[in-house]
C-alpha cells in the first residue's frame, strides 16, 4: 500500500486540454468481442489500466495473440470466431469486476474446456451467483467451488452454449447480464434471457458494441425478456475500434471547473456519448457549470463572476452511479442539503461504497444519515474548516481513507484542492493512491499539471 499523498490546493482558474483515458469498461468489452470475432481487431484509444491488463493477461493465457502500444493507446488482437485455443487455464482476475464476469461467460463457450479462476480477498466477496446460476440454467457450464458457494475460487467446466431460456439475476451489477449478452449468442440456438429490474445504462453500451462487431439489435419485450440469436461476430468497420474516453474520470475535472473557474476541454466526447456517467454533467450543469457538447470534444467552462449556485437537492445516481461519490465528496462546497438515492447496488462494487463515505464524510466533520439504498448529506463548511484546523495543530492533514476503491481517492482530491483556509497551503491527505492503477493510473500526475499559479 503506497504512503498518503497531501493534496495541493489550485490557487487559479483551470485553463488546460485534457486527454481523458479511455473507459475500462468500453475496453474489457471490445477485448472481449475482438476475442469472439474473426481476424485482427485494434482497439484505439484503449485504457492501459490494472483491470484491462488483467483482461489482456487473462485472454494470452486462453491463447489469443494480443499485441499492445501503451504509448499510441492501441491494442491488436486476433480473434478466434467463437473458439479458445487453450483447453485449460490458471486465471487471477484481481478485484476486476468486468474481467471476472465476462471472462467466466466466456469461458463457458468453449465445450470441455476447464479453467480455474480466482481473485484477491475483496473479489472473494464480491456477488458472482446471478451469472453462475444463469451458466447452470442453460447448461452452459458447470462448477466447483473451493470456498464459499458462488464466490471465487472455483473451476469453470464448459460445456459450450446450446440455447434456452432463463431468468438471469442481475441485480447486484449489471456485468452480468453484459457478460451474457456477450458470450450467450456463440452457441448454434437462440437464447432468451428473462432480467427484470436491470439497470439499463451499461446494458445499452453492451447492445451499441455488440452491433459494431456485426451482431443485430437484441430484441427486448415489454417484460424484459433479451432474445438473442445465434451469430458469428465480425471484426468492426476497418478492423478499428475507437474507445470512447471514460465519462466517470471526466466527473472529477467537471468537478474541479465547478469549483476554480475556468476552463477545460475534453477532446474525444461527442454530443451523445454511449456511457451513462454523461448524465453527471447536467447534474454540475444545475449548480453553474457550462458545457457545450460539439461534434468532438466537449467545452467545460465556468465563469469566475457566477457563484456555485446552491440549494437543497434530491438526485437519483441510478443510471450513473459510478459518479456519485465525486459529487458526495464535493458537497461540503455545495451549500444545501443533498439526498443521493439510486445507489444501493454500490454496496456490493469494490467496496461498500456507501457505507464508506458516510465514514469519510463524517470524519470531515459532515452530518451524513446513511439508508440502504441512498445518503443524506447537509454539508457544513466551518465544521470542515474546524476539523482540518484540529489536525493542523496536531501537526497533521486530514487523511481520508480510499478501501483500496480508485473512485474515494480521485473523488476526494478534487475536494483537497479547494484552498480550505485561503493560504495555499494542503489540508487533506489521500491514503494509498496507488489505488487509482485501477481505471486511471497517471491521475494524480494529470491533477499535479492543471497548476499553474
Amino acid at each position: 500500500m503506497s504512503d498518503p499523498l497531501s493534496i495541493q490546493p489550485i490557487l487559479q482558474p483551470i485553463d488546460a486540454s485534457l486527454s481523458l483515458p479511455g473507459s475500462k469498461s468500453i475496453t474489457n468489452r471490445a477485448l472481449i468481442l475482438a476475442a469472439l470475432a474473426e481476424g485482427e481487431t485494434t482497439l484505439e484509444g484503449a485504457l492501459f489500466s490494472r483491470d484491462t491488463q488483467i483482461m489482456v493477461q487473462a485472454l494470452r493465457q486462453l491463447g489469443f495473440r494480443c499485441e499492445e502500444d501503451a504509448e499510441s493507446h492501441r491494442i491488436t488482437l486476433r480473434g478466434e470466431g467463437g473458439h479458445i485455443p487453450e483447453k485449460s487455464a490458471q486465471i487471477d482476475v484481481g478485484n476486476a469486476g468486468t474481467a471476472a464476469r465476462f471472462l467466466t461467460a466466456f469461458l463457458a463457450l468453449q465445450p470441455g474446456g476447464v479453467y480455474h479462476l480466482d481473485g484477491d480477498d475483496a473479489m472473494r466477496q464480491r456477488p458472482m451467483a446471478g451469472l453462475i446460476e444463469a451458466l447452470r440454467t442453460l447448461h452452459a457450464a458447470a462448477f466447483d467451488f473451493h470456498g464459499e458457494p458462488n464466490h471465487f475460487p472455483f473451476t469453470v467446466k464448459a460445456q459450450g452454449y446450446q440455447g434456452g431460456t432463463c431468468t438471469v439475476d442481475a441485480s447486484a451489477s449489471s456485468q452480468i447480464l453484459s457478460a451474457l449478452l456477450l458470450a450467450a449468442p456463440t452457441g448454434n440456438r437462440p437464447v432468451h434471457l428473462a432480467a427484470p429490474g436491470v439497470r439499463p445504462a451499461y446494458i445499452e453500451i453492451t447492445q451499441k458494441m455488440r452491433e459494431s462487431f456485426g451482431a443485430p439489435l437484441i430484441s427486448e419485450d415489454p417484460s424484459e425478456v433479451f432474445s438473442l440469436q445465434p451469430i458469428r461476430y465480425c471484426q468492426p468497420k476497418g478492423g478499428l475500434y475507437p474507445v470512447e474516453p471514460d465519462l466517470s474520470a471526466a466527473s472529477y475535472f467537471l468537478a474541479l471547473v465547478l469549483i476554480h473557474n475556468g476552463r477545460i476541454t475534453l477532446p474525444g466526447i461527442g454530443p451523445k456519448p454511449m456511457q451513462g456517467d454523461a448524465a453527471f454533467a447536467e447534474t454540475l450543469e444545475h449548480h453553474g457549470l457550462q458545457i457545450e457538447r460539439e461534434q468532438a470534444q466537449w467545452l467545460v467552462r465556468k465563469d469566475g463572476t457566477r457563484k456555485i449556485q446552491l440549494e437543497a437537492r434530491e438526485i437519483n445516481f441510478n443510471a450513473y452511479s459510478d459518479t456519485f461519490l465525486t459529487y458526495a465528496a464535493i458537497t461540503p462546497l455545495l451549500g444545501g442539503p443533498v439526498r443521493i438515492t439510486g445507489i444501493g447496488h454500490t454496496r456490493r462494487q469494490e467496496t461498500d461504497r456507501i457505507s464508506g463515505i458516510a465514514k469519510e464524510l463524517s470524519k470531515l466533520g459532515q452530518p451524513v444519515e446513511e439508508a440502504a439504498d441512498s445518503l443524506y448529506i447537509k454539508p457544513d463548511l466551518d465544521a470542515l474548516r474546524a476539523h482540518a484546523k484540529a489536525a493542523r495543530s496536531a501537526g497533521q492533514l486530514l487523511a481520508v481513507e480510499t478501501y483500496e476503491d480508485h473512485r474515494f481517492a480521485m473523488s476526494f482530491a478534487i475536494l483537497g484542492t479547494y484552498d480550505l483556509f485561503e493560504d495555499g497551503q494542503p489540508w487533506l491527505a489521500i491514503k494509498d493512491p496507488a489505488c487509482c492503477g485501477k481505471t486511471y493510473p497517471k491521475f494524480f500526475d494529470v491533477l499535479q499539471s492543471l497548476r499553474h499559479d
